[in-house]
């Protein structure tokens, strides 16, 4: 057995027989004396309250209050889980509050030692704190509960941050967290098809009272990563052979990788040559709609190599941009 497997045997044999010797219990487990030591050593490290009973009639047995069997954790577990709450804290995640609670528990039945040693762990990796003003949790808390009950929701939607509100009725399928982003994977009653919403661009949320039947065996990890297959088939029912573009871009290696990282340009993701170029096959609509934008967000760090209609569209963006600026 393992050493943990037989911290808990010792545990159960002194829950069950009440007191038990040294000898005793190397006979149950079939260890020496010594090792039997060293183990209830290390429970008394681990903060569990067993009492020694010396001379005649002594031995080892817990008390009377002790009523359930405790959880071990490595330093290293324990890290990962103070570490995963600073992350939940940076991402907004919904039940942050509720995590940390549990880690508080935790903590409570660390000795002083493992709690020092812990800090000073847990203290050498800085994460930041989301701005205060782009707090999303209490919104990421209505979805995930309509999301929980199958409710159909009423929703206020900027498709752009200086664009104007739309209403849509949808129904919400799953929430993923990707690159910075939460985003809603919902079904769009007026669009009658899925889409992906941006949680911090919903203005308002309200339930309509009404529910839904989600698809059977639907995944959310599936549909993003299978979201072009979506959208060819609802470009196809519009166009029978529509027509894909080749898209290739040339820059510096960590430009490339960041954009070929892009949960919704994956899908397109043709080839990733080994030195500076990458190339994608898309719809061409779908092409002039994000591509310009995603692409003069990197400045100079990548060049569009074909097609010539993208290099155009992406020169006339900047120039417009440029233009407002100067008016």
């Amino acid at each position: 057995m393992a050493k943990l497997d037989y911290l808990l045997s010792i545990l159960w044999l002194l829950r069950s027989h009440k007191k038990m010797t040294a000898q005793q219990l190397a006979e149950r487990l079939e260890l020496s004396v010594r090792t039997v030591y060293r183990y209830i050593d290390t429970l008394d490290m681990s903060g569990v309250p067993i009492i020694s009973e010396s001379g005649h009639g002594g031995g080892f047995r817990l008390p009377d209050s002790f009523l359930s069997v405790p959880l071990f954790f490595e330093l290293t577990e324990l890290k990962a889980m103070e570490h995963s709450a600073l992350l939940a804290r940076q991402a907004d995640y919904p039940f942050t509050d509720a995590l940390e609670k549990a880690l508080t528990k935790i903590e409570h039945r660390l000795q002083e030692s493992q709690l020092e040693d812990l800090r000073r762990h847990v203290g050498s990796i800085h994460i930041p704190l989301p701005s205060q003003s782009a707090l999303l949790h209490p919104r990421l808390r209505e979805l995930e509960q309509a999301i929980a009950r199958r409710e159909t929701l009423v929703l206020q939607y900027a498709k752009s941050f200086s664009g104007s509100v739309e209403e849509r009725h949808i129904d919400p399928y799953g929430l993923i967290y990707r690159l910075g982003k939460w985003y809603l994977i919902a079904y769009c009653h007026q669009r009658e098809a899925l889409r992906v919403f941006r949680v911090d661009r919903m203005n308002s949320l309200s339930v309509t009272g009404r529910t839904f039947e989600m698809p059977e065996h639907f995944s959310v990890h599936d549909y993003m990563s299978h979201i072009h297959e979506y959208q060819d088939h609802n470009t196809k029912s519009k166009a029978k052979e529509p027509t894909l573009v080749t898209v290739r871009l040339q820059g510096r290696s960590e430009v490339l990788d960041t954009l070929c990282n892009q949960w919704f340009l994956q899908p397109y993701l043709v080839a990733r040559s080994n030195d500076d170029e990458a190339e994608f096959r898309m719809h061409p609509d779908w092409m002039l709609q994000y591509m310009p934008y995603l692409l003069l967000s990197f400045g100079k760090g990548v060049k569009v190599l074909e097609p010539q209609q993208l290099r155009t569209v992406l020169s006339e963006t900047a120039r417009d941009l440029a233009a407002y600026y100067e008016d």
